[in-house]
């Protein structure tokens, strides 16, 4: 499409000849003629959700990172290809990098695409709160099945693959209508294609149902609604991307023709300069250094040996009247050519001063001030510990008065956790707990978040703070029928239901004895 001469704007692009603006396919065309701003907008408007979404299946930024390169020096070089598909520029940016990173194999986490705090990472788009409205609408289970399918995350199999196809086939139509006429296979598959889940048999099953216009419709807007989802999932990338990723683009730098050009001028040798101090000098510093030193009134003007001027003598008629006619004496000094290594030398030596002119050797103060700003840091180390060991003697005798309270009271129960790190007990009473745990190890990027149980509803207790030693101490003023140790993502999941990476159970009902302890 040609632009306006008149206004200097090129009109935006559309899909399928309807008033639909599409600036990712303008963008698109333009990089495809080398056009370096339209490639810059490109990483600008589609990166951070290409990394984020690599973030998310990969649970490694560096990975992401290196994988969102990647993916956007392939759509610069296809450029052209992507504007010509009959995707919008912008679902077919991001179904290739869906792709691409499903295709690593997705390791670490789920994350929940609904909490508040992955909500600051995301960039901002009005289309955003219409994905999180129709997720915030969906049952818990089925949110975390859309969730974990959006991040590359689904290993249904059986019948139980089928029910989970149909849940993510009805929210994509809820996302971007399916239309099309009711197949619920076409459906189903479509789904699992456009988030890149799909089998071998599941796509060629598809590709033969694609045969039908209706159903390629289908697929087509299956793919555009699973590009919706990537607004929940984007993440601003640490670093610019431009300059990775533009790398080598656009065309190379053009030869400049050949034109015929005037010869330079060679440089011509410099004119010797001939006088002395009583003509005027105009010559170079080198021409100035031959000369030799300035004349005197009514004395002899010598000539150095290497100058090859002829010498003038000024004579008496150049002196100032005056009562005495005598000559004057010429100062005793001559000047040398600084420009010799040999005079260059001689003038940077200083004088050797004789033994008895040296000074006293100086002291290394140095040494007693490094020696002292260690004294003063090993102060400050030793006083930090001592005050951190009293503070956690403090803590742990307040946490030891506290369980003994608890573990007297009438119906306190005495709850044994059952967990492969660590071992854990928690006094479970009617308006308090006290939960403690030995032996514990960490987990990388993850914390341990502790779940109540009441009336089979989970309640976050909070995240449980991992001592030295693993050692874990908590104390709330709340009450539960059971407790449940988790890991997840940090800082923390605050989507309400806990994940199914259970750290420790602490179940009364799984204790042989659960007697009260106050009974």
């Amino acid at each position: 499409m040609g632009s306006d001469t008149r206004t200097g704007e090129i009109p935006e692009d559309t899909v399928d000849l309807r008033e639909r603006h599409d600036p990712v396919r303008t963008l698109l065309r333009a990089a495809a003629r080398g056009e370096q701003g339209a490639a810059a907008s490109l990483v600008d408007v589609l990166g951070p959700r290409i990394h984020g979404l690599a973030v998310h299946v990969t649970g490694s930024s560096a990975r992401a990172e290196k994988l969102t390169v990647s993916v956007l020096r392939s759509c610069l070089a296809d450029a052209g290809e992507l504007a010509a598909s009959g995707l919008p520029g912008e679902v077919a940016v991001l179904d290739r990098a869906r792709r691409a990173c499903v295709a690593t194999r997705p390791s670490g986490d789920v994350r929940s695409l609904v909490a508040s705090d992955p909500a600051d990472e995301r960039t901002r788009d009005r289309r955003e709160n219409e994905v999180l409205r129709v997720l915030l609408r969906l049952p818990a289970s089925h949110r975390a099945l859309v969730e974990s399918a959006a991040q590359g995350r689904f290993d249904h199999t059986g019948s139980r693959r089928s029910e989970a196809a149909e849940v993510l086939a009805g929210v994509l139509d809820q996302l971007v209508p399916l239309g099309g006429p009711v197949h619920a296979e076409a459906q189903t598959l479509s789904a699992l294609d456009a988030l890149a889940l799909a089998d071998e048999s599941e796509r060629r099953r598809l590709q033969e149902l694609s045969s039908s216009p209706a159903i390629s419709a289908v697929r087509r807007r299956a793919i555009e609604a699973a590009a919706q989802l990537t607004l929940l999932t984007a993440i601003v990338p640490s670093r610019d991307l431009r300059p990775p990723v533009l790398e080598g683009f656009g065309p190379g730098p053009q030869p400049e023709p050949e034109t015929e050009t005037e010869p330079q001028p060679q440089p011509q040798p410099e004119t010797a300069y001939r006088g002395d101090y009583a003509t005027p000098v105009l010559g170079t510093d080198s021409q100035r250094r031959v000369v030799g030193p300035p004349a005197m009134p009514g004395s002899l003007h010598t000539i150095s040996a290497a100058s090859s001027a002829s010498p003038q003598t000024p004579t008496t008629d150049a002196a100032p009247p005056g009562d005495d006619a005598r000559p004057t004496p010429a100062p005793a000094f001559s000047f040398r050519d600084s420009s010799s290594p040999a005079a260059r030398g001689a003038s940077g030596k200083r004088p050797r001063p004789e033994h008895g002119d040296r000074p006293a050797p100086r002291g290394v103060p140095w040494f007693s001030r490094a020696i002292a700003a260690l004294a003063l840091i090993g102060a400050l180390l030793l006083a930090w510990f001592l005050l951190d060991a009293r503070r956690e003697l403090a803590a742990a005798h307040e946490f030891t008065s506290t369980w003994t309270e608890l573990s007297v009271e009438p119906e306190a129960v005495l709850v044994p956790g059952l967990s492969d790190n660590g071992s854990w007990q928690a006094v479970i009473t009617a308006d308090a707990i006290a939960l403690r745990a030995e032996g514990v190890s960490g987990y990388e990027g993850e914390v341990l978040q502790l779940w109540g149980e009441q009336d089979g509803v989970p309640t976050d207790l909070g995240v449980l703070e991992l001592g030295r030693d693993g050692l874990v101490r908590a104390t709330l003023a709340e009450t539960a029928e059971s407790l449940v140790v988790t890991r997840e993502m940090a800082p923390r999941n605050r989507s309400g239901t806990p994940s199914e990476r259970v750290v420790a159970n602490l179940d009364p009902e799984l204790t042989a004895d659960p007697a009260p302890l106050g009974g």
